[in-house]
């Protein structure tokens, strides 16, 4: 497994900044890893870029000394950083920064298009959506694939004083049956029968992972019925892999639903 050695901690105006730090360095000592590189972006229109209008009144410098000092005051244990301030697109600039630092994993908040990042990085991304606190319970929404293996068995490697949790949707197929003419207790067989293979598949699964799951019937679409059971539980952290390519348009209908609805902080595994 590959040795996590930069964060990219990306930020703006929002008012999740100190959390998006806080988290930042939290993952820096989890992960061992070297530095934490900031990003601030100020976004302004087009026609006033500095390139066609040289007196804009913003002092980067100035900027980033009082990032330097915010991110100081809640750096405790000295980790490396550094932070650079550009003009232009936060997405597009994080794409830039996490190429061309080497960056391992992105720390980042809601207000990025982060389906463009993953996808054109090809780097983890941690979406923090609440206030700060320490990863205790952490629900891993699988779909049984080779790759949500491999997001677990990183989340076992680094958080493994947490309370791991997999849950696996299956589709109720009576949903869709109901639409053809077929009878009431077909349905309801066929139905019976998906859930006890979903139930197999789990459990095997399970058992090669090491980690206790639960099945939820997703009676109206996956994303949608896994959203659902997410927000029963409440857990700190959730997990999701991203099947996503470089070339490829989504990150996955999954993982990109789970990643804009989730009401708690989401990584998804790249």
């Amino acid at each position: 497994m590959k040795k996590i050695k930069n964060i990219l901690a990306v930020i703006d105006d929002s008012k999740e900044n100190r959390d998006i730090l806080k988290k930042a360095i939290s993952c820096a000592k989890i992960f061992n890893a070297e530095k934490i590189i900031i990003l601030y972006t100020i976004h302004i229109p087009f026609f006033d870029l500095p390139f066609y209008k040289k007196d804009v009144p913003i002092d980067k410098d100035r900027v980033k000394k009082s990032i330097d000092k915010i991110f100081n005051e809640l750096n405790s244990d000295n980790i490396s950083h550094y932070t650079v301030v550009y003009f232009g697109d936060k997405t597009d600039r994080a794409i830039v920064e996490a190429k061309k630092d080497d960056i391992d994993i992105i720390v980042t908040g809601n207000h990025i298009e982060y389906e463009k990042v993953i996808r054109e990085s090809q780097k983890s991304l941690l979406v923090v959506k609440n206030s700060y606190r320490e990863y205790r319970d952490i629900l891993i929404p699988t779909d049984l694939s080779l790759k949500s293996k491999e997001s677990i068995e990183f989340t076992k490697r680094y958080f493994s004083k947490s309370k791991l949790s997999l849950v696996h949707g299956y589709e109720n197929i009576a949903v869709a049956m109901s639409m053809y003419d077929i009878g009431y207790m077909d349905m309801v067989d066929y139905q019976e029968e998906n859930r006890e293979i979903a139930k197999r598949l789990l459990e095997d699964f399970s058992k090669e992972v090491k980690i206790d799951g639960e099945l939820t019937d997703t009676s109206f679409s996956l994303p949608y019925g896994i959203l659902a059971y997410i927000k029963d539980k409440k857990p700190d952290l959730v997990v999701v892999a991203s099947h996503s390519k470089e070339s490829s348009f989504f990150i996955g209908s999954t993982s990109s639903y789970l990643a804009k609805e989730s009401p708690y902080d989401i990584f998804i595994y790249n």
